[in-house]
């Protein structure tokens, strides 16, 4: 029998679809090179995998016994893949970082420089996920690292090393003069607040705060990009209730910041995988990370500020 693993995804990803129009577009083939495909598969195996008609797909008796056998070596071949990528980056200086947007937008490219001038030959892949997405890509071995927020509910397969504390500010355009000084959901909620979407992590603790105050939190705006963001407050179209570090950046001119007494905070911090020891490149990585956490965590301070004039 010569089967290739390519094979094997098909049908496991068919036989989870019962769609060929969906396969075909997970796949980025065409539906008749899928039903090729397949039929190649079958004929390998020398078993009929699916019943079809014109209006449904359904596995057949044979596609159900060797399904789950199926799914154990798809997965066992792309956990081989993921490690030996993994060994490649440790051996050709490479590293793959999975950092929250917020993060990946103000932490990492201080991260990459300082690396950079230590390693010229360094290589950096950098992945800006949402939080859950960052832990799947780092238990994938995708990337090595992920810098994102601390998890309550706890990992035990993972690590996490927390960098820095910071407080959730009001960004808002530089004209603008707000008169809320402390952190209470009633009064920020009079505000034209500008959040991040449902899902992310920045929106989840802000949803939870307004939550255990009996506030309704419902910003004018849900935007993921930062550059969005920055915009719309340039441009006075809102205020955005977001983490210090989101819009910390000389490039945003005409936006200021405003502290809040009792402010909403975040940890902020770096995840590894718990049993590996990590390789030399990753262990500079975290030595630099944990540098930075520690600039950031002292440059905290009070009350409004211009970020750029």
């Amino acid at each position: 029998m010569n089967l290739t693993t390519r094979q094997l995804r098909i049908f496991v990803l068919l036989a989870e679809t019962l769609s060929f129009q969906k396969t075909a577009e997970i796949l980025h083939v065409t539906q008749p090179t899928l039903s090729k495909l397949l039929k190649e598969t079958e004929e390998a195996l020398g078993v009929k995998l699916f019943e079809r008609t014109t209006r449904r797909v359904r596995l057949s008796r044979e596609g159900q016994d060797i399904l789950e056998t199926a799914r154990k070596i798809a997965r066992l071949h792309e956990k081989g893949v993921l490690e030996l990528e993994q060994r490649l980056r440790d051996c050709n200086n490479r590293v793959a970082l999975a950092a929250l947007p917020t993060l990946a937008a103000s932490l990492i490219p201080l991260l990459i420089q300082s690396l950079v001038h230590r390693n010229p030959a360094v290589q950096v892949e950098v992945f800006d996920p949402i939080a859950n997405e960052a832990l799947q890509l780092l238990r994938d071995r995708r990337v090595d690292i992920a810098v994102t927020t601390m998890n309550d509910e706890g990992e035990p397969d993972l690590v996490y090393q927390e960098l820095f504390t910071e407080p959730f500010v009001l960004f808002h355009n530089a004209q603008t003069r707000l008169d809320v000084t402390h952190w209470i959901p009633a009064e920020l909620a009079r505000l034209p607040l500008i959040s991040m979407p449902p899902g992310t992590s920045v929106r989840v603790l802000t949803d939870h705060a307004f939550q255990a105050a009996c506030q309704p939190f419902n910003p004018i705006f849900a935007l993921r990009d930062l550059n969005t963001i920055a915009s719309f407050v340039q441009n006075n179209c809102g205020v955005a209730l977001l983490p210090e570090s989101s819009l910390d950046n000389i490039t945003q001119r005409g936006v200021c910041k405003t502290r809040l007494h009792g402010a909403l905070t975040r940890s902020v911090g770096m995840y590894v995988r718990r049993e590996e020891p990590p390789s030399r490149l990753v262990c500079l990585i975290v030595e630099e990370l944990r540098r930075l956490g520690r600039e950031r965590q002292s440059s905290t301070g009070t009350g409004q500020s211009q970020i750029s004039r």
